[in-house]
């Protein structure tokens, strides 16, 4: 499975097993409908486990915090690796989603 989804109370969790690119993209969105489907629109990207985003993964990761947020939930991101912060910089979506260094701080944000 190259998209894990855990629920930690309303806090759903989705962490990429490989880079957030190309098809995985793909399986990510997928992955992302089906949690707002059950009604959870507090979300957190956990990408302790990937190294990159590709435009797609970033569309991707754009697509859902605008349901989420419709919603009146977020979406918010933990263990960026440097190349992931730095593209999030680049691409100046940096300020657009709130970050954490781990899970754990980024699920009790929602507390």
């Amino acid at each position: 499975m190259s998209v894990k989804v855990e629920k930690y109370g309303n806090v759903a969790v989705l962490t990429p097993k490989e880079d957030l690119a190309g098809d995985i993209a793909d399986v990510f969105t997928d992955k992302a409908k089906q949690v707002n489907a059950e009604g959870r629109f507090e979300v957190v990207i956990d990408c302790s486990e990937i190294d990159a985003f590709d435009s797609l993964g970033l569309e991707a990761l754009l697509d859902l915090q605008a349901r989420c947020e419709e919603d009146f939930g977020a979406v918010k991101l933990c263990g960026l690796s440097p190349t992931c912060a730095k593209i999030l910089e680049i691409t100046r979506l940096a300020r657009r989603f709130e970050t954490y260094a781990d899970l754990e701080g980024a699920v009790r944000s929602f507390a």
